[in-house]
């Protein structure tokens, strides 16, 4: 009989591990402020209106602002963020320089964009966490000598400065390495709506319509949660 029941006790406890260990494996669903910093490949406009032969003239003035196309360059992202068990809040600032043209001619852009989105994760206890990106971005376009006074040879120039709002998605994958340590990856879409821009003579000028540009990136990413 003792045997019998050392010989029980033994079973129990071989097939109690497993479920011990499965109880305490690391959560991958965990709160805490994040930081990260990403990389969206091959980033341009989709040239909707920037397509490199377009002129904004100013209405019932002289004043001209030029629409030149940006070549695709891998765009830089800082991100910082907190997540809870229902989703992240994220704050991002992207910056880049772009070579641009205009008639075949080359200018300087520089293209810059905050955003503020809400990051929504499935399956978050799992390792590999589908994910879903929605929010609102602040974008603003600087091409180096991209305005004149006139359309005379001895006209001045300056820098043109374009300004809007945006919508962002995205929708991906994230795999946690460790549950404060992980990667993401995802394509990201982005719908703009450029409704201001200043000039070589810094006044503001509203455009009615906005003008719109849209923008596809596949996005990667690294971050580390602090719990």
């Amino acid at each position: 009989m003792t045997k019998s029941i050392a010989a029980a006790a033994i079973l129990i406890a071989t097939l109690a591990v497993p479920a011990h260990a499965q109880d305490t494996r690391p959560p991958f669903d965990i709160e805490g402020g994040y930081v990260g910093f990403a990389g969206m490949l091959k980033f341009t406009l989709d040239g909707k209106t920037f397509d490199g032969e377009t002129v904004y003239k100013e209405i019932d003035g002289e004043e001209l602002l030029i629409l030149p196309r940006l070549t695709s360059r891998t765009l830089p992202k800082f991100v910082f963020g907190f997540r809870t068990h229902k989703g992240a809040l994220e704050f991002s600032y992207e910056r880049g320089r772009h070579d641009a043209t205009f008639f075949d001619f080359p200018v300087g852009a520089v293209f810059n964009c905050f955003n503020v989105d809400g990051r929504f994760f499935f399956l978050k206890h799992r390792q590999f966490q589908p994910h879903l990106v929605l929010g609102v971005a602040f974008p603003w376009l600087t091409i180096e000598d991209g305005s004149a006074t006139s359309d005379q040879p001895d006209a001045e120039l300056g820098d043109a400065r374009w300004r809007g709002l945006a919508a962002n998605t995205e929708l991906g994958m994230t795999v946690f390495v460790t549950p404060e340590t992980g990667v993401s990856i995802g394509y990201a879409y982005r719908w703009m709506y450029y409704s201001r821009a200043r000039g070589v003579s810094d006044r503001l000028f509203e455009l009615h319509p906005a003008f719109r540009e849209t923008s596809g990136t596949v996005v990667v990413m690294g971050f580390y949660t602090f719990r």
